[in-house]
């Protein structure tokens, strides 16, 4: 019995999942999430999409799954691809390897920056017609030529460096320190500022971080909860970005142009209002986090505080991670330059900053 249910439910999932037909009667939508409802990226983006979608009444419903009950982080273009899920809410482009190179860009490190400034700065990297190598714009050159459709999520607050208790005052506190990344982004970050860096999602550091396997994680302050990090973190350095976590709400191409053209328009107003309310949203529980966590006794100190030693450290390592991701990309082919260059001058006319010695190797000084 439990066989032929497993089969059953497995010819069931398949079913009409290459392609959506829009039509006059509403047509279910498999919309997964890797994350659970308690994650600001679940709870507070995908949630409200699939309420905005369905109360425009397009012929649109959704059938939802959560924290990876059906496609885990790392498996959404797979799992869009072979029709598994409809809508990927979001698509975790840095826990698909080498796959969205240029991709890691809104991880490079940034000053005075919030997550509606990235998200906005992202929706017009994605509408750009500017082109960064054979023709191809980031859009193209990151989802098009996949062919799927993308959207940005609402960004992460700014990254930023904690530790379970060890105070990072000076270089040579941070030297070997085994510390959470999430992305090869992160990695270049953490050896750039001689820590030893330790790959793993958020999700997989909890036990990591209880067990002092890793004594510190590169996250932003209002993702704690989501993971109950605040039981854990005992100390934060703030005031310099460790860049921001970026993903994508998609489906493919496929999908995409078989909705009506009704369908389409109201898809991509929702989905773009959704990622700056969700921005917002963000931003918020940025300082409400902070301040409760503060409330409770962890340290959270600003850069401009730290010795002047650790401040031109940590400025030395942003500068050269932005230096470093370029160059390695460009190594294997990409026009990560390019890309960087945009991607500086786009948070830039937005008031953000990038460390001064990305501006000087990218001449924007």
């Amino acid at each position: 019995m439990k066989s032929n249910f497993l089969k059953l439910t497995a010819a069931s999932l398949l079913a009409g999942s290459i392609g959506f037909t829009g039509t006059a009667a509403a047509e279910t939508m498999r919309i997964s999430s890797g994350i659970g409802q308690q994650h600001f990226w679940a709870g507070e983006h995908m949630d409200p999409f699939i309420e905005a979608i369905e109360a425009a009444d397009i012929g649109i419903d959704f059938e939802a799954y959560y924290s990876g009950s059906l496609v885990t982080p790392g498996q959404e273009l797979d799992g869009l691809r072979d029709g598994i899920i409809h809508v990927a809410a979001p698509l975790l482009a840095p826990y698909h390897e080498g796959r969205f190179p240029l991709s890691d860009v809104t991880q490079l490190p940034t000053l005075e920056t919030t997550s509606e400034l990235v998200t906005d700065a992202l929706l017009e990297l994605m509408d750009s017609d500017q082109e960064l190598k054979d023709g191809k714009t980031f859009y193209d050159y990151e989802l098009g030529e996949k062919g799927i459709r993308g959207w940005p999520v609402g960004a992460t607050s700014a990254y930023s460096l904690a530790t379970t208790g060890i105070e990072l005052k000076e270089p040579s506190d941070i030297m070997g320190l085994p510390i959470r990344a999430g992305s090869p982004l992160h990695t270049i970050l953490l050896e750039e500022l001689g820590a030893t860096p330790v790959t793993m999602t958020s999700a997989a550091s909890y036990e990591a971080l209880s067990r002092n396997t890793v004594e510190g994680t590169i996250l932003s302050v209002a993702d704690w909860p989501s993971y109950s990090f605040e039981e854990l973190l005992e100390y934060a350095i703030t005031g310099i970005s460790m860049g921001h976590w970026e993903s994508y709400l998609s489906m493919t191409e496929e999908t995409w142009q078989g909705l009506t053209e009704e369908q389409r328009e109201t898809w991509d107003r929702i989905a773009r209002e959704t990622a700056m309310a969700n921005a917002r949203y963000i931003d918020k529980r940025e300082v409400t986090v902070r301040e409760e966590t503060s409330a409770d006794g962890i340290t959270f100190v600003q850069i401009e505080d730290l010795s002047e030693d650790m401040q031109a450290h940590m400025s030395e390592a942003a500068s050269q991670t932005w230096i470093r991701w370029i160059e390695q990309l460009e190594d294997n082919g990409h026009p990560a330059r390019a890309a960087a260059q945009q991607w500086a001058e786009l948070i830039m006319e937005r008031g953000g900053q990038i460390p001064e010695g990305a501006a000087e190797y990218l001449e924007l000084n």
